[in-house]
């Protein structure tokens, strides 16, 4: 791995950490989005403490930091297994953001502008599959994170390189990771309850 290779990879984390949600909030009503609702910075939370404008604002933001960060790294033409590193740079940049001491959001619209400038098959899937799902169970988030968690093996199965593959499950591997506490209340919805 070359310098400009890592120096790439430390630009798209530090892009990642740029949440609009929390800058938004901040300067529009002089809050900590944290500290208020869910206490996320993501879309949705910024919708309710700013209405619809705020809500598209921070979605559309953070895909751009996602695509940007991509799209740079092809610019500057660095290894396409750097580029992946990329990718899964600025995930985790919005998840745990240096300049907000690691509280950030969950990823979603990061990871689909980061999918959108690596391979928009990946985009079109994951709406595809999240649809069906959504059809089949119900339930935008969950069925978005199942479509996420199944990418990577599709990736394989298509014989994609393997340093995609990774990245893919790396990516997934962190946004489950980030929505692990609404996982584990669906799942506990979802299990029978025991009779006292």
């Amino acid at each position: 791995m070359t310098a400009k290779d890592i120096i790439c990879i430390l630009i798209a984390y530090l892009l990642g950490g740029i949440c609009t949600g929390y800058y938004l909030v901040r300067f529009k009503a002089r809050l900590d989005i944290r500290d208020h609702g869910s206490g996320g910075v993501g879309g949705r939370n910024a919708g309710r403490i700013l209405g619809r404008s705020g809500f598209i604002i921070t979605i559309v933001g953070d895909a751009l930091k996602g695509l940007l960060a991509v799209m740079l790294a092809r610019r500057f033409e660095i290894s396409e297994p750097a580029v992946a590193l990329v990718l899964v740079a600025v995930i985790a940049g919005h998840i745990w953001p240096l300049p907000l001491h690691f509280r950030g959001g969950r990823g979603i619209a990061t990871v689909t502008g980061a999918y959108l400038a690596y391979d928009p098959f990946l985009v079109l899937f994951l709406l595809g599959t999240t649809l069906v799902l959504m059809v089949l169970r119900r339930g935008f988030t969950l069925s978005g994170l199942a479509a996420l968690l199944l990418l990577p093996f599709v990736a394989y199965a298509l014989d994609q390189p393997s340093h995609t593959v990774a990245a893919l499950a790396g990516a997934s591997g962190i946004i489950l990771f980030a929505h692990r506490e609404r996982i584990r209340k669906e799942f506990g919805k979802a299990l029978p309850q025991r009779e006292a």
